[in-house]
Formats: C-alpha cells, structure tokens, sequence
C-alpha cells in the first residue's frame, strides 16, 4: 500500500469517527483487539509463571491491606516498579469487590483476634455500634487484614504458580 494510499484510508478512518463516533468506540473494543489485548498481557508468552503467579499473589495482597481507595492506585504504581504484570496485578487487586467485603472484613478481624491475646474482642451484633467500639475494634482488624493479606497473597501466588506450571505443561505435551 503506497502512502497516499495509506493517508487516504486514514482520512477515510478520520471522516467516519466524526460522522459516527460509535465507529471509534466500535474499533477499539472490537472482538479482535480484545482477544490481543487478552493474549498480550494477561497470557504474554514472553513473561515467565513465577512473575506472573507473584503479579498475582501481589494484587491479592494489595487488594486486602487497609489503605482504603487507594489500593489500586498503589498497586498500579508499584507494579509498574516491580515491572510485574500490570494486568494481572490490577485483576486480582479486585478480590475486595462488593460481595467479598464481608467476608474479607471478618476474616481480617478473627486474624487479628490471633495477635491480640488476651484483649481479643468478639464483633458484637447487636446493633449498637458506636465510634467507641469501632475505635476498640480498629486495632485488631489492622492487625488481621495485614495477616490476611500476607497469607491469601501467597497462598494465592503459589496456586497460581502451581496452576501455570501445570497448564504450561500440558501444553507443551500437547504440541
């Protein structure tokens, strides 16, 4: 294709953008660039299991510390950092969705429960929460989530390296 060709088509591309602008949205959410955006960066061939497994695991982690509206931000930029899989790390960053909240704030609470001794306190349900019982409650939950976070993130990261390695494998038989 010669250049005035190419300018032409380009000018063409440009004209239907102004005239339709859906067309832009249409051509950059295609199936296709979707599926090599999939294959680019959440399966790269050219990044190894264990940095994607620790992408993986780091995201977990980062998605239940207690640096709340944050944690994607800093994951992002520490990923970038780390030159870990940006993909992956914000992926799995999100395991505090919604619907996980609950259980991820409980679980961060009862962990915390094991550091506190002797001054473990039970959630009372009994409706009469208070800025008093949160405050006496803040410290093991801190305490918790950051347990939380370090144990789900390797956990994590090694089930997804054992999975890697296992479809890697299994792969390679089948070629």
């Amino acid at each position: 294709m010669s250049s005035s060709e190419k300018m032409k088509a380009g000018i063409q591309k440009l004209w239907a953008v102004c005239v339709n602008p859906g067309y832009f949205f249409k051509s950059l959410f295609s199936k296709e660039r979707g599926k090599q955006f999939i294959k680019n960066h959440l399966f790269n061939p050219d990044q190894s299991a264990q940095l994607k497994a620790f992408s993986i695991g780091f995201g977990v982690f980062m998605g239940i510390i207690p640096i709340w509206g944050f944690q994607l931000i800093i994951a992002f930029s520490l990923a970038i950092l780390l030159k870990l899989n940006k993909a992956l790390v914000l992926l799995a960053t999100h395991i505090s969705f919604a619907p996980l909240i609950p259980a991820v704030i409980f679980l961060s609470y009862k962990a915390g429960g094991y550091w506190m001794g002797e001054k473990n306190i039970d959630i009372p349900f009994n409706g009469n929460i208070s800025l008093k019982s949160i405050s006496l409650h803040l410290e093991q939950y801190l305490y918790g989530s950051i347990s939380l976070a370090i144990v789900a993130g390797v956990i994590t990261g090694l089930i997804a390296f054992a999975l890697l390695k296992f479809v890697g494998r299994k792969t390679v038989m089948a070629t």
